[in-house]
């Protein structure tokens, strides 16, 4: 606000004075609203400063939380599967099993191929007997093709006590070694198993995993190492191992898995003699012929009970070539 000469001059001494005080006040005025103005910007400023870095900060914890509980590739099933073209051994490849999901079912076998699946807890003893006496011919009819193996690594709470935790640490340098370098699970897998405590009466820590995994796979793997030190997939250790314990488990009439290992021959539970390499062959044999049997009865049907009632007409109204004789 401004006023010329012209009309200053032709105010009175005290209506200058006046007008000097209103202009004095109006000026202070409009400071004290230009500072008011600076102070709510700069609280505004700052509270979306804040806001911007909780955003953040829950961005980077939901993300951690979200990468934990993320289980490794190569283990959408929460199961690494290993088939074969009859030469090499390969792991069916999968993405990661999503933040707060159950594992899916595993991909079905070709025809004639039969799916077997491991639940191996690496503290369990008679996992690692099971290992020993049948690694070797699982392998030779997995490369050969005749089986689909999938392997699930748990950590049941009593072997985990047993062994220190070393059922934990075990569990997560494998899903490491599916997510990085799934080529040498099968190695690695027979070394964790091994390396049980419960077996060698030596006790073992995550340095010691670390070097059995460095190992079997023959040299180190950066991605690897940086995974079991890290414990990346701890979270999902604990969470696929309770899924196990509490059931239900998927392709199974078995509820739960409360002793490791728990093996299945398309779905159904082996109980023979871990120590004995032929009950395993013995016991797969048992189920293909049950599922022949029950498949050729299926296929015949009707027609094949009419068949059936045919021929036992004609053995009874045909004698048997002795009592033919015999009437002679």
């Amino acid at each position: 606000m401004t006023i010329d000469k012209k009309q200053l001059a032709s105010l009175t001494k005290k209506e200058r004075r006046e007008l000097q005080r209103e202009m004095t006040r109006i000026k202070r005025e409009a400071d004290r609203k230009k500072r008011k103005r600076r102070k709510v910007l700069g609280i505004s400023g700052l509270v979306l400063l804040i806001i911007a870095l909780i955003a953040a900060v829950a961005l980077i914890v939901w993300t951690n939380l979200r990468i934990a509980g993320e289980g490794p590739k190569n283990m959408a099933s929460d199961g690494i599967v290993l088939t074969s073209d009859g030469q090499t051994i390969s792991a069916i490849p999968t993405d990661p099993r999503p933040w707060g999901q159950r594992g899916e079912a595993a991909p079905a076998p070709k025809e004639g191929v039969v799916p077997i699946t491991i639940y191996v807890d690496y503290g369990s003893k008679d996992a690692a007997i099971f290992d020993t006496t049948n690694a070797q011919q699982l392998q030779q009819w997995l490369t050969y093709g005749f089986v689909q193996l999938e392997i699930k690594p748990i950590a049941l709470d009593q072997y985990d006590e047993a062994t220190d935790g070393y059922s934990s640490i075990a569990a997560n340098a494998a899903a490491c070694v599916a997510n990085f370098a799934p080529t040498s699970f099968l190695a690695v897998n027979t070394a964790l198993l091994d390396a049980n405590p419960l077996v060698t009466d030596t006790d073992i820590d995550k340095a010691g995993v670390l070097k059995e995994v460095n190992t079997a796979m023959g040299a180190e793997d950066p991605d690897v190492t940086q995974c079991i030190n890290d414990d990346r997939y701890a979270t999902w250790v604990s969470d696929v191992s309770q899924d196990a314990a509490n059931g239900p488990l998927p392709g199974t009439k078995v509820k739960k898995v409360a002793h490791a290992p728990l093996v299945l021959i398309d779905g159904k539970q082996f109980t023979g003699d871990y120590t004995k390499p032929t009950e395993l062959m013995a016991f797969i044999s048992q189920i293909l012929t049950a599922e022949e049997q029950s498949e050729g009865k299926d296929e015949s049907g009707d027609e094949g009970k009419a068949d059936e009632k045919d021929d036992a007409k004609t053995s009874t109204e045909t004698p048997a070539p002795e009592e033919t004789e015999k009437s002679k």
